[in-house]
């Protein structure tokens, strides 16, 4: 596999979790009657945000060692991207349309 294409596989399967998991998190701690909407983007956020600094010190690992540096670099990307659109998501106010009616 040519280094990156590894890269790319990486940041997507680093982003692939970190989504997954703040939906998950916000799925099943947001509740419709004792929660306000805006809520579930804070839950959502937190959820997907927590193994951050597990996944920075990984990635941070594999660019330093020269077998893995294509795959620290897309873990590191792709918690890049995942931190980015969850920021953008906070400051735009989003919330599911589910969770606003």
């Amino acid at each position: 596999m040519a280094k990156g294409s590894m890269a790319v596989l990486v940041a997507c399967l680093v982003l692939a979790v970190h989504v997954g998991l703040g939906l998950f998190a916000a799925t099943w701690l947001w509740s419709a009657t004792d929660d306000d909407p805006r809520q579930w983007m804070y839950f959502y956020g937190t959820g997907g945000c927590c193994i951050s600094p597990i996944t920075a010190s990984v990635g941070a690992f594999l660019v330093n060692n020269p077998r893995f540096k294509p795959a620290g670099i897309g873990m590191l990307v792709g918690l890049a991207v995942a931190l980015a659109a969850a920021a953008v998501a906070m400051l735009i106010g989003y919330s599911p349309s589910w969770a606003t009616g």
